[in-house]
């Protein structure tokens, strides 16, 4: 046998004795069929055998495939000639067994041959012929993607041709056989739909859980729920993750209805490590949520260094920060407007400076962490020409120096 031929059967029996464990390529699709032959031409034909090639495209039914081909194989032929031997078929194959790994199955089919001899003593020599074929063959898969409905096949087939013809050179009802060996590539098989779980039995909100177990019943449609039913809180802050915009606060952290940590004098920072609830609004705060600079209202009668009661609150609230926080330290900064003398203005302020670091040693806080310091008019915020600037700048400020 042809050295070939022998290669090409040994690569055939090692691929399929490694073949997966799937299916044969599936019925209901298309398919087309390279393949590389060797025929063993009849001696009458006054030429060699040879190899050559076939390709053929078909369609795969239940139990039938059906296919046209064609194929061509240039044996030498003798006084030095050579034949070019074109065949188009169209085969049937009954195939067996189309759900297992290997499909074995039977060729039947009718074709035409046409022969032509060229140089030497044969040149100009022909023939053309019907022609039967038979004979029998297997698929193999070797890949298949259910999804898309394509698979690959190995295939292997041995047939012969019984011609019809008495024609030249010699002889009649010529028979050839012919060994194929290639590929058979199958796409359009119908793509099994998905499955469909089966709905639960008495699952009014349709979340997967049976509503006896359901504890959140009425859950929105495919909205992801645990074993009892109730949308997922990944935090557990008890905003589901469907709302939640701030995922990942920590346990037991405070939150608003949309997740996200209360912060309820609007400074920048949560409620959970405020040390400073309650500034004012705009005040710049720091890590804590404690100000750099607290700005106090406090009231005087004209020219006057005692503090009136209406003060306490807010002076009472300098005191809480300090209380608190025992790293707070810092200066009581007075200041006045411009009406008055300049040494008057800072003596005026220096001691309405000393009565509210009086006020907030009374209440508790060390005498060493604050100092009291009048600047008078040196330091205006605003416009002294208008009663509202005037006002700003008649001021006494908290000013942090651990800061």
């Amino acid at each position: 046998m042809n050295k070939n031929v022998s290669f090409t059967c040994a690569a055939a029996v090692l691929l399929l004795t490694t073949l997966p464990a799937t299916a044969a390529p599936p019925a209901n699709s298309w398919y087309i069929a390279p393949e590389v032959v060797y025929m063993w031409t009849d001696r009458d034909r006054l030429a060699d055998d040879e190899l050559g090639g076939m390709f053929a495209i078909g369609r795969s039914f239940d139990k039938w495939d059906l296919e046209l081909s064609v194929s061509q194989v240039s044996p030498d032929a003798i006084g030095n000639s050579s034949l070019d031997i074109n065949s188009y078929f169209a085969n049937a194959h009954r195939v067996f067994y189309r759900d297992s790994r290997i499909s074995p199955f039977l060729k039947i089919g009718a074709g035409y041959v046409v022969g032509d001899y060229g140089g030497g003593a044969l040149s100009g020599e022909s023939f053309k012929s019907w022609t039967l074929a038979y004979g029998l063959g297997l698929l193999a898969n070797l890949a298949q993607d259910e999804s898309r409905g394509t698979a690959l096949a190995l295939r292997a087939e041995i047939y012969g041709l019984v011609s019809s013809a008495t024609s030249p050179p010699y002889g009649d009802h010529l028979s050839d056989t012919v060994a194929g060996l290639g590929l058979q590539y199958h796409w359009g098989a119908p793509v099994a739909a998905a499955p469909v779980a089966a709905p639960v039995i008495g699952d009014a909100d349709g979340d997967g859980v049976n509503d006896n177990l359901d504890k959140c019943p009425g859950t929105p449609s495919g909205t992801p729920v645990n074993a009892e039913g109730c949308e997922l809180d990944a935090d557990g802050d008890g905003v589901v993750d469907r709302l939640d915009k701030c995922p990942g606060t920590p346990a037991g952290a405070k939150v608003d209805a949309n997740g996200c940590e209360l912060d309820s004098d609007g400074d920048g920072v949560v409620d959970r490590i405020d040390q400073c609830p309650n500034t004012r609004a705009g005040e710049k705060v720091d890590e804590v949520g404690c100000p750099f600079a607290l700005r106090l209202e406090v009231f005087f009668d004209t020219d006057s260094a005692t503090i009136k009661p209406e003060s306490y609150p807010d002076l009472d609230r300098a005191v809480s920060l300090m209380l608190r926080n025992d790293v707070v330290r810092g200066t009581i900064e007075g200041h006045t407007d411009d009406r008055g003398s300049d040494a008057h203005n800072l003596g005026l302020s220096q001691r309405r400076a000393a009565s509210v670091r009086q006020y907030l040693i009374d209440h508790g806080v060390s005498a060493s962490r604050l100092e009291a310091v009048g600047y008078g008019e040196s330091r205006p915020e605003a416009d002294n020409a208008t009663p509202e600037g005037r006002a700003q700048n008649r001021r006494v400020v908290l000013v942090r120096s651990d800061r």
